[in-house]
């Protein structure tokens, strides 16, 4: 598989139908996550993005993520450069074990070279994924979230 260069980001906003804020995402069996169809109440802020990853004009993953300023974070500690917190991230069933998902953080690197880079993460599948490209698993004694663990990772 090509590297990251090959992989066309596009933004996936929400936009308003109705009185919902809805993703623009293509409907497609291939991702199985439900956040990828929900709707949203409020215009979702600036700092958020959705984004899609092409791959020859195929998508083959899908990620929210959010960008925020220099913080100090009660696990992670001093943020000097701020922090990119991915929410929600997904590679195409057919995909997977390909590294799209790698290649696709690097895309998002490559276009956000300083915040530190994290994800929060709840689904023991998925945790197989970050720990399995070497992410710091940072884990709180208080995150629990309906009978399960959340659990954030970091960038080594």
């Amino acid at each position: 598989m090509s590297g990251a260069d090959n992989l066309q980001i596009v933004s996936r906003r929400p936009v308003r139908k109705g009185q919902y804020w809805s993703p623009t995402y293509e409907g497609s069996s291939d991702f199985v996550k439900s956040w990828w169809r929900e709707n949203y109440g409020n215009e979702p802020p600036a700092e958020e993005h959705w984004v899609s990853f092409l791959l020859r004009d195929r998508e083959v993953a899908r990620c929210k993520y959010v960008v925020t300023g220099a913080d100090t974070h009660p696990v992670l500690g001093d943020l000097p450069h701020g922090q990119l917190d991915i929410l929600a991230f997904e590679v195409a069933v057919p995909m997977r074990r390909k590294g799209i998902g790698r290649m696709a953080l690097q895309a998002i690197r490559h276009q956000n070279p300083l915040p530190r880079m994290t994800a929060l993460n709840d689904d023991a599948e998925s945790r197989k994924f970050w720990d399995g490209i070497g992410w710091i698993r940072h884990e709180s004694p208080h995150a629990v979230l309906r009978g399960g663990e959340r659990v954030t990772y970091s960038e080594p």
